[in-house]
């Protein structure tokens, strides 16, 4: 007995360095993370950061950083980020331009970049590893497809549509814009004889929209084309003051598909909700695994886009619970 208890206790030592060493390797594989996100505008964008905090807080440590619609604060959070040395930083820009020189310093300091969403405008490509986000000019198309299929058979001289637009000079604006403009061209009654910008935010969707009706006769739009719900939820209630009847007076189509919004569309308030995908963490996490093993860093996939649909009166049995 005497030698058989040193024999166990030598066993389980050794079991337990085993175990220890295993727990030391898992360690350093987590990851430091530093994510930056644009603001808390909507309710899209706060499950788009939700995601992305869930997915990467799995199996990383994440830094997180809100610059709330600014983008200076964002910038230095970005350099927080660098002078804690993270292994990858990931953030949602505000807007295109003005990330060159912070996005500089991070190369210089060796960590890896992910832009989220929104597009950036650099020269030097290799500043960032991808962009993972929706294709916002498909977003676009499919509004403009929507419309298009819905006017084939009404015999109308001239259909005018109303533009709310989102933030100026940022890729989604871009892109939605060029998109449906793509798909309407193909119909020569088609024409957006206004544009309206409501940076994305609620109230400021009801301002313009309220703007625009004091000075035009709204009775003399066919569509209103939204570049977001919560714009379009603006809209809605600007044209509660008027006798037009949203759905029916006049067509919305309206890009996000927030679950208050999939409402509206189940009462006929609005006609089609083009999604746009919040739902990003899956794709960062997989992303920052995937580079992180790869031998070949330099050749990185460098466009990343998520997968999205379209709903309408067609489809409304088959719309999941939005949970945002």
């Amino acid at each position: 007995m005497k030698k058989f208890f040193p024999a166990i206790f030598l066993l389980l030592f050794f079991l337990s360095a085993c175990n220890s060493a295993v727990i030391s390797d898992e360690e350093q594989q987590s990851l430091v993370i530093g994510f930056s996100q644009s603001g808390t505008e909507s309710k899209w964008r706060k499950r788009h950061t939700d995601s992305i905090r869930t997915e990467l807080e799995k199996n990383n440590q994440v830094l997180y950083r809100n610059g709330y619609m600014n983008q200076e604060r964002q910038i230095q959070d970005i350099r927080t980020f660098i002078a804690y040395k993270v292994d990858m930083i990931v953030f949602t820009p505000l807007q295109e331009d003005g990330w060159e020189p912070v996005l500089k310093e991070a190369k210089q300091a060796a960590i890896p970049v992910i832009v989220v969403d929104r597009h950036i405008n650099v020269s030097d490509q290799s500043l960032y590893v991808t962009h993972i986000g929706p294709s916002f000019k498909a977003e676009g198309n499919r509004g403009g497809l929507y419309v298009s299929n819905h006017f084939s058979t009404v015999e109308q001289p001239e259909i005018n549509i109303l533009e709310l637009a989102g933030l100026p000079d940022t890729s989604p604006t871009t892109l939605r814009t060029d998109g449906f403009q793509e798909t309407i061209s193909r119909d020569n009654r088609m024409e957006v004889v206004d544009t309206l910008y409501g940076d994305y935010i609620r109230m400021k969707g009801k301002e313009q929209m309220e703007k625009y009706i004091e000075a035009h006769d709204i009775s003399t739009i066919d569509v209103l084309y939204s570049h977001n719900d919560e714009m379009t939820h603006g809209a809605l209630e600007a044209l509660k003051k008027t006798d037009i009847i949203p759905g029916e007076d006049i067509v919305i189509v309206t890009i996000d598909a927030q679950e208050d919004m999939i409402e509206k569309l189940r009462t006929g308030e609005v006609n089609c909700v083009v999604e746009c995908n919040p739902n990003a963490g899956w794709f960062v996490a997989n992303a920052i695994e995937r580079y992180f093993a790869s031998d070949n860093k330099e050749d990185f996939v460098r466009e990343i886009y998520m997968f999205e649909t379209v709903f309408s009166e067609t489809n409304l049995d088959k719309i999941p619970t939005r949970n945002y």
